[in-house]
């Protein structure tokens, strides 16, 4: 069994470390909120501990340089079953170079908008 848990008291950080416990070692994961992404994390009620969840369980797809990690119904693990209707279809944003969460929100069909993307971020001129 995993454990996971929240390491950072900063808002502008996603610090957490997650456990094996028969062998007790570790490994810690560290991403930071543009201010874009604490706002909206905020304002749609997305807190921390629901982007941890779907950073570690949710499954991540490449593209227009970022990864687009995206939490399924499927995904959520049995001892998180409980908060199945508040974490499922949370898609998370992290810009591909530097682990910044750019932003995240909820979406009834988020694979299928995942995949219909264009692989290159176009720009508007």
């Amino acid at each position: 069994m995993k454990k996971t848990y929240n390491t950072s008291w900063n808002p502008f950080q996603i610090q957490y470390r997650v456990e094996d416990e028969s062998s007790n070692q570790g490994l810690d994961f560290l991403f930071s909120h543009t201010y874009h992404s604490i706002t909206r994390s905020s304002q749609r009620g997305i807190d921390s501990e629901k982007i941890i969840v779907a950073l570690e369980f949710g499954e991540v797809f490449y593209s227009q340089g970022m990864q687009w990690y995206i939490l399924g119904e499927k995904n959520i693990p049995n001892y998180l079953k409980h908060k199945k209707n508040q974490l499922k279809n949370t898609v998370v944003i992290v810009s591909g170079d530097t682990n910044q969460v750019i932003t995240c929100y909820r979406c009834s069909k988020p694979f299928k908008n995942i995949k219909t993307k264009s692989k290159i971020l176009q720009k508007v001129s």
